[in-house]
Formats: C-alpha cells, structure tokens, sequence
C-alpha cells in the first residue's frame, strides 16, 4: 500500500494510467496495436521530439517558450545535407550543424534574457526566420544523397535497439536528473514561481535563461540530424509540425503555462499520449486530420484547469 500511495502521488501518475487503459483498449480492439512493428513505429514516432522535449520542459518550468524549434530542427537537416553534398565528412558536418543550433538558440535567449523581450515574440521570429533560410539555403529543394554510412546514426541498432530510440532515452533520462537533482537546473523553478525573488536570493536568471534556450537550439540540431539520418533525406518541410507537437506534449505532461511546475517524465509521457492517439486514428482507420481535433479539445480543457489552479493557489497566498 505505501508503494501505491507513493506512486499515486507523483503528478505523472494520472496521465500514466489513461496511456495504460488506451494501451489496454487497443490492445483487445485491434490485436495489431501490440506488433514489434507497430510499437517500434510509435517509438520512432516520438524520438526525434524526445530529444528536443527535455531541454523544452526545463525552459517551460522556467516560464519560458520556444516556438522555434521545429524551424531549427528542420534548417539543421538542410544545413548537415548540404555540407555532406558539397563533400565535407559527415563527422566535421554533424559538428558545425549542431555549433549552428547552438548559435541560433543562443542568440534568441541573450534577445529574451538580456534585453528582456518576450520570449514568445523572440521565438516566434525565428520561427520566420529559420524558417525562410530552410528554403534559401536549400535553394527550395529536397536533399539527398549521402553517404550510406549517414543512415547508421539512426538505424544502427545496440541489443536489438535502434541507436535514434536509445540516444532519445538517455536525454530524457538525463534531463529528468538534471531537473530533479542538479541545482542550476532546479534553479528553474525558482525563476518561474517567481522572476523577481530568484534574483534576489542571488539566482542568476539572465545566465540560466540564456543557457536554456541555448539548449533548446543544440537538441533542436540534434534531432534535425537524426530525423535527416532516419531518412536520409532533407525535407523542407521537416519540422513544421514539431514545435506544436513538443509543446502540446509539455502542457499534457502537467506544465504550467506560467512557469514554476513541470517535469521531464510528464512530458515524455505527454508525448507517448500524443503518438497513441494518432496511432489509433490509423488503426481504426479514421481520418488522422481528426488527431488535431482532439488534440485541440484536450489542450483548451487543460489550460483552463491550469487557470483554475493558478487562480486557487494565488488565493490561498493571499
């Protein structure tokens, strides 16, 4: 019983046994749901985001918002094809790849940490702007034809398990721990409970900002060159629906909208609530445009409970 009391007491608990029962449901409805190849689907379905979904969390906890990352994630690809077309190794075009990730989501936090403009103007912009530079850049072209050996980085499989889904795992792992345990990250919740009290407990906010969203960059880049490997190809318009997904996932997974609450695993289970729905969708055979729909609704009804919590607990402080 103490285990239970202590497992039900975790805010991930709730959305762990709705994935369980829709598990369960289409498990027994449709027999095809438990196939390695359709569990090894959704799990491929959701790596890329698991690896930018991480770095996400933190910044939300922090009140932050990136609405640029899908942009990144879809300019990194264009950018690691590039280089590998006009013949640089695929090591060296992995590295300046992921420095020019990190570069992009640098120079959006000093915009929102240093010269303090909001985060979702800043985010939103480069939204715009990488976005524009996939189709300069690219010359407005798909890109293909790389070395063999680029596909490796996705499809090379350790103990039977593709490297994408394990390097995926361990980020989520290692930015829940670094959430939870280290105190630079923790310092987060500081920020979003309260901007103005972190700084004056000598928390440097500025400086956590501006990694946070420089993280959000890097991850970004990295999933750019993984989903570019998985395919081995560079699309356009990869991408333009990521940001969107990887949010929605955050909200589902219990952050707050205001910063100051939120975790990792929640968010990572966010994700897997997304994939299930979409994948039921297929497997009942019903149009996937209804997977926006839902996810719609379940958003609204989420942010006015966050709303309601937000307003009880600032009554409950007064």
């Amino acid at each position: 019983m103490k285990v239970l009391k202590k497992i039900f007491g975790f805010r991930e608990s709730t959305i762990l046994l709705v994935i369980l029962a829709f598990a369960v449901i289409l498990s027994i409805s449709r027999p095809p749901f438990l196939s390695s190849i359709n569990l090894f689907g959704i799990l491929y379905s959701i790596s890329v985001n698991s690896i930018i979904i991480g770095a996400m969390t933190v910044l939300f906890v922090s009140g932050g918002f990136d609405m640029s990352v899908g942009s990144i994630l879809g300019l990194s690809g264009i950018i690691v094809g590039t280089l590998m077309v006009g013949g640089m190794p695929i090591v060296p075009a992995i590295l300046i790849t992921v420095a020019l990730g990190i570069v992009m989501g640098a120079v959006q936090g000093f915009f929102i940490s240093y010269l303090t403009i909001n985060p979702f103007i800043v985010t939103l912009a480069g939204w715009f702007v990488y976005g524009a530079l996939i189709f300069i850049v690219g010359k407005g072209s798909n890109i293909n034809g790389f070395p063999k050996s680029f596909n490796l980085i996705s499809f090379y499989k350790v103990a039977k398990v593709p490297v994408i889904i394990i390097f995926a795992m361990v980020t989520i792992i290692i930015f829940e721990v670094l959430l939870r345990k280290n105190f630079f990250f923790r310092s987060a919740f500081y920020i979003g409970g309260n901007e103005n009290a972190a700084e004056l407990v000598g928390i440097s906010v500025k400086k956590i900002k501006l990694v946070l969203y420089t993280l959000t960059g890097a991850t970004s880049a990295i999933a750019g060159i993984f989903l570019t490997s998985r395919f081995m190809a560079a699309y356009n318009v990869a991408g333009s629906e990521n940001a969107f997904q990887i949010i929605t996932a955050v909200i589902i997974g219990g952050a707050s909208l205001k910063g100051g609450r939120g975790s990792v695993l929640g968010s990572f289970l966010g994700l897997i609530f997304v994939a299930l729905i979409y994948d039921a969708l297929v497997l009942y055979n019903i149009n996937i445009q209804w997977n926006k729909f839902f996810i719609g609704v379940i958003l609204i009804v989420l942010v006015l409970i966050d709303e309601k919590v937000g307003r009880r607990t600032a009554m409950m402080r007064g």
